[in-house]
């Protein structure tokens, strides 16, 4: 059987507690999932924070970076566990655990390539044009005017869905922006995030800054209040409780809370 371990600090790590995942369809076990606790992400949330990875890399050199994950994700084959997976395994493992016909989860791929190799326009538009040297030294003069970029946190918690991969497309621009991750994916769909980390160290991306932590309810709300900034995708019932956090920008059936993850002025 396959085994998805936990990320921490982008290094794989095996738990003792462990989910299996069904194949929808057969009801046969395709995968086995480590678990993280909260004490663990805590822990590791806490040394994120500290170590503040990306700080040492440009902008530019961020979004190569991407740039190189992007081909990495749909065209290398990259570690899975102790195994390997090809862009063909991929699809073939996240349909079988989501139901997601492979034609569709074809498409979510592209659109998750899309924003890695374009994250130069992915960033003007969030930063309304700065000019990167702002996003690196914090301040600076653009067209005549002085301008300032601060970042509201040093990481990034997603609490994400099983049942549409191209949802990680929103936390990606991110990385770019040099802060890090702690993801902890949906129970029926690790496939995607987990390989998203692996295109990004494969492309230089220094571990350090991911975190992935397959969890139940205590350890997601670990994530979304440990993170400065946090993305919650669920339903009412999942999303209700944090609808007044500042701090969480929350997707799901009729919300549409909004989060400004980054204050340019």
């Amino acid at each position: 059987m396959l085994r998805i371990p936990l990320l921490r600090a982008g290094e794989p790590y095996t738990s003792l507690n462990a989910v299996e995942v069904a194949d929808l369809r057969t009801g046969e076990p395709v995968v086995q999932v480590s678990h993280a606790n909260a004490g663990l992400i805590a822990k590791d949330l806490r040394r994120q924070a500290a170590a503040k990875p990306l700080d040492g890399l440009t902008t530019a050199e961020l979004m190569a970076i991407c740039a190189d994950a992007a081909r990495r994700f749909t065209e290398d084959e990259l570690p899975l566990g102790d195994d390997s997976q090809t862009p063909t395994d991929y699809l073939r493992q996240m349909a079988s655990t989501t139901g997601l016909p492979e034609v569709m989860g074809q498409r979510n791929m592209e659109k998750i390539r899309f924003v890695l190799a374009e994250m130069e326009t992915v960033l003007g538009g969030l930063t309304r044009g700065l000019d990167w040297q702002v996003l690196d030294r914090g301040y600076g003069v653009q067209e005549g005017r002085t301008v300032s970029y601060r970042r509201e946190s040093g990481t990034l918690g997603a609490v994400l869905p099983s049942n549409s991969p191209g949802v990680h497309s929103l936390w990606l621009p991110a990385v770019a922006l040099k802060v890090g991750l702690a993801l902890k994916p949906g129970r029926q769909e690790p496939w995607t995030p987990y390989r998203v980390c692996q295109a990004l160290i494969a492309a230089g991306l220094p571990p350090a800054a991911l975190g992935f932590y397959p969890t139940d309810y205590n350890g997601a709300a670990e994530i979304l209040l440990r993170s400065g900034r946090s993305l919650l995708f669920g339903d009412r019932a999942t999303v209700e409780p944090w609808e007044n956090d500042p701090g969480v920008q929350i997707h799901g059936p009729g919300w549409s809370k909004v989060l400004l993850d980054a204050d340019a002025s």
